[in-house]
């Protein structure tokens, strides 16, 4: 009997497992079935607060990119967006998300609040800052002051970013600029003068710097393995500018450039004059205000002019910043000569390396192919930063 017991025994241990064994053989235990939070190490949505009223606000929330991820059958929707800054201190802020006490940022869908982490950089999440980085530059004549310093302050500055751990690309696109005999060619009369596409920072240097470019030269002209189809497009897809027009160069690196998923796209516009769309709509700063999805990338602005003087051309031309101010990006206003401006300290450079990865779930009733409002609202503890916006998005089709 003691034998027939012990086999008994050993078979409720080794068997089914979730079975409990009696001396009647007749108590079943329940198994443990992880929770939702356990799985994907996001809060549920029931331990999360409204987002807090903020009033104005005094610091930007850039666009973000966007992607769906699965874990486990969970659904999980993946922001990735460049840092937000104190606008007093200038510091790089650390976001604090769901169930903490020191909690500084909030995400809702449609009103309705959301369980989230948050990770300030993808180091904490084992990977490398992804981030394809383009130059929009003003290339007319009255950039040539600062055009050589421009240049050089280009090439430096993407070395430096591209051996600082990020994962960059670097793409150009020239624009404005007036026909040099030298360089005359029937694209200039498009406002587009020149393209580089998505590459490393090596060949933007070598592109920047060939033989006999100088000046607002520098950026006239195709390079890379697909020049000649760039020349192309630019022909067959837009009309001719009213002047330096930096919203047709961002166009044409969105719909021509080769960006990669899951990569922050980020674009720096140096220019010294107004946005000329010539009565484009398509062109215009308004095109970027009601047109320009958030996931299509975050625009930063470098003027090397007076704001006044733009402001006294608005009869033909718009306010060329607020291609930043409509996508969360910074401004930084210099002098006409470009000198002893480093690239290094453009806001722009802190925002790349100072990222953040937000992650939500329990989203299947948003899966439905239609547009939905994503809100986020930054408040610190102090009450000292404030921010809110909110993006139009659509996640996808479950």
């Amino acid at each position: 009997m003691k034998h027939l017991f012990n086999t008994l025994m050993l078979g409720c241990i080794l068997g089914a497992g979730f079975v409990g064994c009696s001396e009647d053989d007749s108590e079943e235990v329940v198994p443990e079935v992880p929770t939702m939070e356990e799985i994907t190490g996001i809060p549920s949505d029931d331990t999360a607060g409204e987002n807090p009223e903020v009033g104005e606000s005094n610091t930007n929330i850039p666009n973000f990119n966007y992607s769906v991820e699965n874990k486990d059958g969970y659904t999980i929707i993946r922001l990735d967006l460049t840092g937000i800054q104190d606008p007093e201190t200038l510091e790089w802020l650390r976001l604090i998300g769901t169930g903490s006490s020191e909690q500084n940022i909030w995400v809702s869908v449609d009103d309705n609040p959301k369980g989230f982490t948050v990770y300030n950089s993808a180091d904490e999440m084992g990977q490398s800052i992804k981030a394809d980085l383009v130059f929009l530059v003003d290339n007319s004549g009255s950039m040539s002051a600062e055009a050589d310093s421009v240049a050089a302050g280009i090439s430096s500055w993407a070395k430096k970013l591209a051996h600082s751990g990020l994962d960059i690309r670097f793409g150009c696109v020239g624009y404005g600029g007036h026909v040099g005999a030298q360089y005359a060619n029937p694209t200039s009369k498009y406002g587009i003068t020149g393209a580089l596409n998505l590459t490393t920072d090596e060949n933007l240097d070598a592109y920047l710097n060939r033989a006999y470019s100088y000046g607002t030269d520098r950026t006239f002209g195709y390079a890379g393995d697909d020049a000649d189809s760039l020349e192309v497009k630019v022909l067959n897809s837009y009309s001719v500018a009213g002047g330096e027009c930096g919203v047709q160069a961002l166009r044409f690196a969105d719909e021509h450039f080769n960006f990669r998923k899951g990569a922050n796209r980020i674009y720096v516009n140096f220019t010294d004059d107004a946005n000329y769309p010539g009565g484009d709509k398509e062109i215009s700063v308004d095109y970027v205000k009601n047109h320009w999805s958030v996931s299509k990338g975050t625009i930063h602005t470098v003027l090397s002019n007076d704001s006044s003087y733009i402001n006294n051309r608005l009869d033909i031309g718009e306010k060329s910043w607020l291609m930043s101010r409509y996508t969360g990006g910074t401004e930084l206003y210099v002098n006409q000569s470009f000198s002893g401006v480093s690239l290094d300290d453009l806001p722009v450079t802190g925002a790349m390396q100072n990222s953040y990865i937000i992650r939500f779930t329990n989203v299947d009733e948003f899966m439905d192919g239609r547009e939905h409002r994503i809100t986020i609202t930054v408040l610190t503890l102090d009450g000292k930063v404030k921010a809110e916006k909110t993006f139009t998005i659509i996640f996808g089709i479950k």
